[in-house]
């Protein structure tokens, strides 16, 4: 462990005494100081030691200008080994979004397909913008910007903007964790305003409809979606297995949260299940190997399926509305529809029951049957006054 000063040009300044004087034996490039005309001073004092893994290491610090601060130094530097917090003075490089995003997905509970998924897709959209950041070169500046880059130069819906904006929260937060990093950028942003659109539910004409005009594998899923709530990689998934005859239930692997869901099937349905599976006794009911593109293959089919039939702005997922909406308009309470569902909480379940207009117009005509009467009373006693 010691100090010593290091010159600049130590091939033709090794055995020269120059006091920082400049001399004929100066490099030509050699910096000059303006106000005394000689050379600046070319070398700089080297801090040496052992690291905590018994690495030599030399440092050089632009504040450590003579032999007594090198030395200083040197006694900092030796208490902090001993104490076991030398890594701070000696800081790590820190990886890039991109780098550390692999180890991310590694990391990461991986049993739910859609959310890994979705988590890469996401990540791909935050490596292609700001990948490149060091994860400690990451301001809420930045995190901004790429918001805005999202909507202007991608055209993304800010639902989606807010997914990939928690992605990265996440991700950091592990960071932090892991001791890379030391806070959160992403912990000032705030999510941007959703528009609250109002969800697609078929109507009784365009349930009939669909009746009417489906057969065979498309009219045995659509029931599923509307009697069953079911979604669609949950009913693509189904085997025979799946469906209790005897008991008449339908048990299935719930898509978002990996539970096993029981759902009783009504007799309706029985028979069309019944009537689709002919002599198969065993096997998927419609996919041997689902994956994420048979997925999208069949969303797009039912989409331009309904659009076909005349029914517009309609998805296979707009179903599991209909079917909500259904139970609510035919008196089910919101407790049941929430087990049939499988949803988490209530509110969930609020968002996707949908009064209908049966109900608002009922509430509607009540208040104005009761105006009526005010007004016809009204007219009645003024008439036996005069």
């Amino acid at each position: 462990m010691a100090v010593r000063f290091k010159k600049y040009y130590p091939k033709m300044c090794r055995d020269i005494d120059c006091k920082s004087r400049k001399g004929k034996y100066c490099p030509s490039d050699i910096p000059i100081s303006k106000q005394s005309g000689n050379a600046r001073k070319c070398g700089v004092w080297l801090v040496e030691l052992f690291d905590d893994k018994r690495k030599w290491q030399s440092f050089a610090f632009p504040d450590v200008r003579s032999r007594a601060d090198a030395e200083k130094r040197l006694a900092l530097l030796i208490s902090e080994r001993e104490h076991g917090r030398f890594g701070i003075i000696k800081k790590k490089s820190t990886p890039t979004l991109a780098e550390f995003s692999e180890e991310y997905l590694t990391i990461i509970d991986s049993s739910k397909i859609n959310t890994l998924l979705a988590k890469k897709k996401a990540i791909k959209s935050l490596t292609k913008y700001i990948g490149h950041y060091q994860l400690d070169k990451l301001t809420p500046f930045i995190v901004e910007r790429y918001r805005i880059d999202r909507q202007k130069i991608d055209n993304v819906q800010p639902r989606s903007i807010n997914l990939d904006i928690a992605v990265l929260r996440h991700m950091l937060n592990t960071a932090i964790r892991k001791g890379i990093l030391e806070k959160n950028p992403c912990t000032g942003v705030k999510a941007l305003k959703i528009q609250q659109n109002r969800d697609r539910v078929l109507s009784d004409s365009e349930i009939q409809c669909l009746m009417e005009s489906l057969e065979g594998k498309d009219r045995l899923m659509v029931l599923m979606g509307l009697l069953g709530g079911l979604r669609l990689n949950e009913t693509v998934k189904l085997d025979w297995s799946d469906i209790d005859f005897e008991n008449k239930l339908i048990t299935f692997v719930q898509s978002k949260t990996g539970k096993v869901v029981t759902i009783p099937l009504s007799g309706f349905l029985a028979d069309e299940l019944l009537k689709f599976k002919g002599n198969k006794s065993e096997g998927s009911l419609f996919e041997n190997c689902v994956d994420n593109k048979v997925i999208v293959k069949y969303s797009r089919h039912f989409s331009k399926l309904f659009k076909e039939l005349g029914i517009q702005d309609c998805t296979y997922h707009c179903l599991r509305h209909s079917n909500a909406t259904l139970h609510r308009e035919h008196g089910t309470d919101i407790i049941t529809v929430q087990g049939l569902l499988a949803h988490s909480n209530v509110t969930q379940t609020m968002r996707y029951s949908h009064s209908g207009l049966k109900a608002k117009r009922t509430a509607i005509e009540a208040i104005t049957n009761h105006v009526e009467n005010l007004i016809n009373n009204q007219g009645s006693t003024a008439v036996r006054t005069a």
